[in-house]
């Protein structure tokens, strides 16, 4: 029986935990890059020209992984910029579909005028295609899975725990 309440008390603090921490990283990760991608989408834009496009390559558990590495400049205001995000969550995207890092070398290929948005307050920070991608969303609703899992031991504790009072209760009113 011991075991048992301790096993019941640990999930009810493990899935508080897990609440807590998906509410902390749903407030403070998932809702600003969320906003970000959202503003992203009023940006002005300038056009722009790519200047260097390659395939960058690294192995991650022995597997093949490719990133798009480029860098294009823009003018805003006769000031000289550079950047080299195609979205906001795209600095650090790898895949290991290299047909798919391909065509996009394809569409961004050096000298390709490309239309550039960029932030009106701090014109360095700027994107190629402006608004939500698939990491966006990612990054926004993985913080319900943690907040799912929180509940479902939440939910295990207390009716472990609800479980415990009836037995004692049946076993108080046989005595």
């Amino acid at each position: 029986m011991t075991l048992q309440r301790t096993s019941s008390l640990t999930a009810f603090f493990v899935g508080i935990a897990f609440l807590a921490g998906a509410w902390a990283m749903y407030t403070y990760l998932s809702l600003p890059i969320a906003a970000e991608a959202k503003e992203t989408e009023l940006w002005p834009s300038v056009q722009g020209v790519i200047t260097h496009a390659d395939v960058s390559q690294t192995e991650s558990d022995g597997t093949a992984m490719y990133a798009l590495d480029i860098t294009y400049e823009f003018w805003v205001d006769e000031q000289a910029y550079s950047g080299s995000r195609i979205s906001l969550t795209s600095e650090n995207s790898r895949t290991s579909n290299f047909r798919a890092i391909k065509k996009d070398l394809k569409k961004y290929a050096v000298g390709t005028a490309i239309p550039v948005y960029y932030d009106p307050e701090l014109p360095y920070n700027a994107v190629l295609q402006p608004g939500a991608d698939f990491w966006t969303y990612f990054i926004k609703y993985m913080p319900l899975l943690f907040a799912l899992f929180g509940l479902l031991l939440l939910f295990g504790a207390i009716k472990k725990f609800i479980l415990l009072l009836i037995a004692l209760f049946i076993g108080l009113n046989k005595s």
